[in-house]
């Protein structure tokens, strides 16, 4: 599941568990039903997960406390600038976070027509 999944379903009305019954109830009736079916189904849009927004990277302090920010692959930039280092987290609890872009296919929406 996706990262910002709990929290959209919250805001569109549903539930993790009220996922899991549309999809047992879809699989006994032998129709398609994993989540981007679900997604589908509920016209939420499946690129973003319905949270209109798009990670496409990630966002950090450097060590001189200046926020950078790069798009890319996050494991990949993770280790390429050390965000692991305390000298490079954005804040005493938060290393670093993901750098969003407006989901292209619902223009922020999150919904599919």
């Amino acid at each position: 599941m996706n990262w910002l999944l709990p929290e959209v379903l919250s805001r569109n009305g549903y539930t993790l568990q009220g996922i899991k019954e549309w999809r047992e109830r879809e699989h006994e009736a032998g129709r398609p039903s994993g989540l981007d079916d679900f997604l589908r189904a509920h016209h939420l849009c499946v690129d973003c997960r319905g949270s209109g927004k798009s990670v496409i990277g990630v966002r950090w302090r450097d060590k001189d406390g200046i926020e950078r920010a790069e798009a890319g692959p996050i494991a990949a930039l993770i280790q390429q600038h050390e965000l692991e280092s305390p000298e490079k987290w954005l804040s005493d609890t938060r290393k670093w976070d993901y750098l969003y872009q407006t989901c292209e296919i619902c223009g922020g929406s999150g919904t599919k027509a």
